[in-house]
């Protein structure tokens, strides 16, 4: 292995590895999180954008650089012809992909990480509990999806809780008090009071 190409592999580790624990630590704390209207905005709107612009100059830059080299194409060739073109399609498509996890990831995740373990902003509001759902069989026996009516805006939010399935059950479509910590991108829901 070259230099050049150690460099690579490290950079790329660099560049992937944080999103990546990130993500981890999202799966395995699974934060009760209720985003609001910047949270959704960057999901939904900003990252897409960012995503296919970034999408789009890397691609140009590459076809700039690598259109007139011979080896470049003859080992594209080689690889399609080796893979086949369906699944060397996915490469292409699969770019944009990495580039909106990345950022997703990277601003989202790291908000609520930071919100969980240094969080003082101490938050509280009234909510209707309107469902207590089941969720997917991935998740523990005791996970229930909440569906809640904001009172004040009277948008619907959809989380999963891990305590007192049972006792949630019996208080759908009354009032219960959401008790977190509030953050830049939405609030974190620490404590079911009813």
């Amino acid at each position: 292995m070259t230099f050049k190409q150690l460099f690579n592999s490290a950079l790329l580790l660099l560049v992937t590895a944080p999103p990546l624990v990130l993500l981890a630590w999202d799966e395995q704390a699974d934060p009760a999180f209720i985003p609001n209207g910047i949270y959704n905005t960057l999901t939904f709107t900003l990252f897409p954008i960012m995503t296919i612009v970034l999408s789009v100059a890397l691609f140009r830059h590459l076809y700039k650089k690598y259109n007139n080299n011979f080896e470049f194409k003859h080992t594209v060739k080689d690889y399609i012809v080796e893979h086949g073109k369906f699944r060397s399609v996915f490469i292409p498509i699969g770019l944009p992909i990495l580039i909106y996890l990345w950022l997703w990831t990277s601003v989202c995740i790291s908000v609520k990480l930071l919100a969980n373990k240094y969080g003082d902003n101490i938050w509280q509001q009234e909510y209707q509990l309107l469902e207590v759902g089941t969720c997917p069989t991935d998740y523990e026996y005791s996970c229930a999806k909440l569906t809640v009516l904001d009172l004040k805006s009277y948008k619907k939010h959809t989380f999963r809780w891990y305590l007192d399935k049972g006792r949630l059950v019996g208080l759908q479509n009354n009032n219960v008090n959401l008790v977190g910590v509030k953050s830049p991108l939405g609030q974190m829901v620490q404590e079911i009071q009813w």
